[in-house]
């Protein structure tokens, strides 16, 4: 019962079915092996279809050294078992990609039918990789490369990537879907989150990011508008995210970050403390938005008076909570039973937003994940209501117990 009235939510929130998702039977059983991911995957990439990684051991070694000092927690790389126990031993787990030519999904399958049963339930995968393109009519080849690689191993989890997220919920059910969409530059941000969160609702999956990397100026704010990009994702449930591979985030002869993988490498440290409390409150019921004064780039909105933007839901009137001061987009996540977790992440990607948040029906209390600290903080609580402040293009975890 919980589960359909949490799809009805984001059923109702979207006004019907829009946007080509299929209502959900809420009892249909959903056949996967492999189940979703531990972790919230900060992936680092040099490319795919392709072996792009170093393949000198002390250069490799170098490298994911660098690459754990900058908070990535996994690799996306050609498998190599030596790979693996360098990985392994730096607390780096990989992702298989199953597009290079010894292990491809459908060009050879027979290698990449060894490389998955050689890695049944091997400590240091991820998930494999089997596609980051457009997928346009080949979902039912998609779901084919998924149904095989199950078949190969069913202890880790698939993930299955495409240009934007209109096509993902016609996959068979995915353990992970992900799109790119760069919306910086070409738009479409909100339409995109929404449709993945409805596809990772309607297939019991999680969804990633394949996340522009240099949207703004480098050194100057492209970490606002990266960081902005990523907090606003996880108001809509987002489990993980990679960035476009520009080869301008390091060094390969020394393995030291240039200016871009040093912006990136903040926002990861952001992210990283706060990935555990991400997975475990899994998918949002709701999303929904405050009306805005700014823009993402805080200039005005050129509208007369606060508005909600485009694509979002405001709050309703008799929603469990109100936002009486601050611009924010908001998802909803069900915990546990006492506990409702929310998201609130700055709708403005230059300035710091100062939250009011009234809650209503008998809270006893509300934390805040210092992200820092890596805990629980309880905030003042007076009358119902608790302030704090969101940094630019940050975002805030927000629990409450009834």
């Amino acid at each position: 019962m919980r589960r359909f009235l949490t799809i009805a939510v984001v059923f109702c929130l979207f006004g019907g079915a829009p946007l080509g998702v299929v209502a959900v039977d809420p009892d249909a059983a959903i056949e996967r092996p492999g189940g979703r991911p531990d972790d919230f995957a900060i992936i680092f990439i040099m490319g795919y279809a392709g072996d792009h990684f170093p393949k000198d051991a002390v250069q490799f070694e170098a490298l994911i050294k660098a690459v754990k000092g900058a908070h990535y927690n996994t690799v996306l790389c050609k498998y190599e078992p030596w790979r693996a126990e360098i990985c392994r031993k730096h607390g780096i787990k990989i992702m298989p990609d199953l597009l290079v030519p010894e292990h491809h999904v459908y060009k050879n399958a027979e290698g990449a039918k060894a490389l998955c049963r050689s890695l049944k339930g091997s400590d240091v995968v991820y998930a494999y990789h089997i596609w980051s393109d457009r997928i346009g009519g080949t979902v039912a080849g998609r779901s084919r490369d998924l149904k095989n690689v199950r078949q190969w191993d069913a202890t880790h989890p698939v993930y299955v990537g495409s240009y934007n997220a209109r096509a993902l919920a016609d996959l068979q059910a995915p353990d992970l879907i992900g799109y790119y969409d760069f919306h910086w530059q070409r738009g479409g941000h909100w339409r995109h989150l929404s449709r993945a969160m409805q596809a990772a609702r309607k297939t019991d999956s999680f969804f990633l990011k394949y996340a522009h990397a240099n949207p703004g100026r480098i050194g100057v704010g492209n970490y606002n508008r990266v960081m902005y990009t990523i907090s606003t994702s996880l108001a809509f449930g987002l489990k993980g995210y990679m960035y476009h591979h520009t080869g301008e985030e390091i060094d390969k002869q020394t393995q030291k970050w240039k200016p871009l993988g040093r912006d990136l490498a903040r926002v990861n440290a952001e992210v990283a403390r706060l990935g555990p409390e991400l997975m475990r409150i899994g998918n949002p019921v709701a999303v929904y938005s405050t009306a805005v004064t700014r823009t993402a780039k805080d200039r005005p909105t050129g509208r007369e008076g606060p508005a909600v933007p485009e694509g979002l839901q405001a709050i309703p009137e008799n929603a469990w909570f109100q936002v009486r001061r601050g611009e924010a987009v908001i998802g909803v996540f069900d915990r546990l039973d006492e506990q409702d977790v929310i998201l609130v992440a700055n709708h403005n990607a230059y300035q710091a937003q100062p939250m009011d948040i009234r809650f209503l029906g008998g809270v006893k209390s509300v934390g805040r994940f210092d992200r820092r600290a890596g805990r629980w903080v309880n905030l003042t609580l007076t009358e119902g209501e608790v302030r704090f402040e969101v940094p630019a293009a940050a975002m805030e975890l927000v629990r409450v117990e009834r």
